[in-house]
């Protein structure tokens, strides 16, 4: 045996949260791991390959332009992998379910009830090179689970959804060398970040994974101008792909300055976020994150990097910005504009209850007839419904604590005649100040994963306001169904304002936002961990057919592709719009072979429901 080939350690860890030190890594310095010695192909293989054979392929049915899977004679040889790992600065990640170290013989207690005690921790989820954010997209279409975790530790525990080996990429180099490779050997290549995912685009049984979560440099620009152009300067950040939004946010507050990013502090600026669009508290006031990102740098399929902004590949630099994630290339950084921060800022925070369907109805029009004013007030948040219930957090951006409360007084005055709610008015003197208030209580700022859950939405049109009473029954309704189940429908109040104000063919993303108002996510079918194929079905078929209402009321509009339903009826329209067709020949151009495919992206549906062959 060659010395490389020999086991360095009996059993590899799965990755535990960052800053922890295990058998792979060494304490990070800065923001890059860096390996404490490289993996062996041949102690990944002494561990098993959990039970790959739980999602085998027919060879004999696949096609020349079948990707190579690992029961196929094609795949990469031990010797092969091993140059790849040694090449690598980050080296090859065996890809683990995040359960497996509480099954098998010889189980470590300790490294078990870590799991247990972190497993809906979002910090720890996003350190995993195979834990996703909803939980379900570790497991297979199937009856097979995967690998559980609150089962008896000798039930079977197989790599379910989740790919072979990632490529633990911490530079343009080790991304280059990582899309190479599976070009050259025809591997099934999915790309994942932060692992939040409500599509399960960024995991695939038996592929291969390039893992950008340690891309997490920050550079902040007093003046920033696109390479080539003559565009005005303007400050602006770069930051790479795997730079999350906490991080984000806390660089940018020290400049006092305000950048387009989302509420979900854990989600990757860089990612699949900016690539399905991005929706922010602040977009009202200032557009969504793709309207003011000015420049990406990004890896093609061919290996080669580039430059992409108005002036240098501009058709890619269009599709970048909505086009959907895990498409064009693999993103290495994107710049993002900033602006100015307040100099106050409020929130409301509204609570009210109710006994009776009637009274829940009309705070629930009347709610939806003052939406367009309370936009124009520079109003943005979320809200709830839930148990006859109506809930939100809403912010006023640039307004003081009086300023909010006398443009809040129709709604207030309002509902204190239907039924008196609860509801508290806050001032802050800054947007960083509410963002650590509000999502970081304590200094401690929270993040949830490990849930299983599918999602459906829709983007509300502005004339769907014309229509209080309607829209108001209508959701009342939907609301009452999600009820059953202890499900929630979460409205965003991030469109409107400067959104509808964009050229709806400036950029790729859905030109549905540029209509919308409100973005309407409903967070229903949940089900057990244990759940049978059968019903987590049920579960999916019902929150689809519940979003069909919305649908039917809002003809012509469209869904945000990146909280969306994987059983979205006409997919294509639904997440892109009139934008498609120029989007797939964009996609034609710049990844001719479909290196880069995911399910319910550009081009997917010329390849059949595994993604791994051709459409026939």
């Amino acid at each position: 045996m060659s010395e490389d080939l020999k086991p360095a350690v009996e059993k590899i860890p799965p990755l535990r949260s960052s800053g922890a030190a295990n058998a792979i890594y060494e304490n990070i310095e800065t923001k890059t791991f860096r390996p404490k010695k490289r993996l062996t192909l041949m102690s990944w293989i002494k561990i098993g390959l959990l039970v790959l054979g739980a999602y085998v392929y027919s060879t004999a049915s696949q096609e020349k332009r079948c990707r190579c899977l690992s029961t196929d004679p094609c795949w990469p040889s031990l010797d092969t992998w091993n140059q790849l790992n040694a090449s690598l600065t980050g080296g090859l990640v065996p890809v683990y379910p995040p359960a497996k170290p509480c099954h098998g013989v010889n189980i470590d207690q300790a490294e078990c009830q870590n799991v247990h005690d972190k497993w809906f921790d979002g910090y720890w989820r996003s350190d995993q090179p195979g834990a996703l954010l909803t939980m379900n997209f570790e497991i297979l279409p199937n009856e097979t689970w995967g690998c559980q975790l609150n089962v008896s530790s000798s039930w079977p525990c197989s790599q379910g959804n989740l790919p072979t080996f990632a490529a633990n990429v911490s530079n343009v180099a080790d991304v280059q060398k990582a899309v190479k490779f599976a070009s050259e050997h025809n591997l099934r290549l999915v790309i994942k970040n932060s692992g939040h995912d409500y599509l399960g685009r960024s995991t695939a049984a038996d592929a291969f994974s390039i893992w950008t979560h340690h891309l997490n440099d920050i550079t902040l620009h007093d003046v920033f101008v696109p390479n080539n152009t003559n565009a005005a300067p303007t400050t602006a950040v770069t930051v790479q792909t795997g730079v999350r939004l906490v991080d984000l946010y806390e660089a940018t507050a020290h400049k006092d300055l305000v950048v387009v990013a989302g509420a979900a502090i854990t989600v990757a600026a860089g990612g699949g976020y900016i690539g399905g669009g991005g929706h922010s508290p602040i977009s009202p006031i200032y557009g969504l994150a793709v309207d003011n990102a000015l420049q990406f740098t990004v890896v093609l399929a061919s290996g080669e990097v580039v430059i992409a902004n108005d002036a240098i590949n501009p058709d890619l630099f269009w599709a970048l910005r909505g086009g959907g994630a895990g498409t064009w290339g693999v993103v290495i950084d994107v710049t993002l504009r900033t602006f100015p921060a307040p100099n106050v800022m409020s929130s409301v925070l509204f609570y009210s209850p109710h006994n009776d369907t009637q009274s829940f109805t009309s705070v629930m029009t009347k709610f939806i007839e003052l939406q367009p004013q309370m936009s124009k007030d520079n109003f943005t948040g979320y809200w709830y419904a839930f148990n006859k219930t109506l809930a939100f957090l809403y912010f006023g951006y640039g307004l003081s604590k009086t300023e909010t409360t006398t443009r809040m007084t129709p709604f207030l005055n309002f509902t204190a005649s239907v039924a008196p709610p609860q509801f508290i008015v806050t001032e802050f003197p800054s947007w960083a100040a509410l963002l650590e208030t509000t999502f970081c209580p304590g200094g401690t700022c929270p993040s949830e994963g490990g849930q299983t859950a599918l999602l459906a939405s829709r983007l509300i049109p502005l004339d769907s306001f014309d229509q209080p009473d309607a829209f108001g029954e209508l959701l009342v309704d939907i609301s009452s169904d999600l009820d059953v189940t202890g499900d929630t429908m979460l409205g965003h109040l991030v469109a409107g304002g400067e959104v509808v104000r964009k050229d709806p063919d400036s950029v790729g993303v859905n030109p549905a936002w540029r209509n919308a108002l409100w973005h309407v996510v409903l967070t229903g079918a949940q089900f057990d961990f244990n759940a049978t194929a059968a019903q987590r079905q049920k579960a999916g078929d019902r929150v689809t057919r519940l979003n069909s209402k919305l649908i039917d009321f809002t003809p012509g509009s469209g869904a945000y592709l990146n909280e969306a339903d994987i059983q979205e009826p006409n997919w294509q329209q639904s997440f892109f719009g009139s934008h498609y067709d120029r989007l797939k020949q964009i996609k034609n151009k710049v990844d001719p072979h479909h290196l880069f495919i995911c399910h319910h992206c550009v081009g997917s549906e010329d390849w059949d429901a595994s993604l791994n062959c051709p459409a026939k």
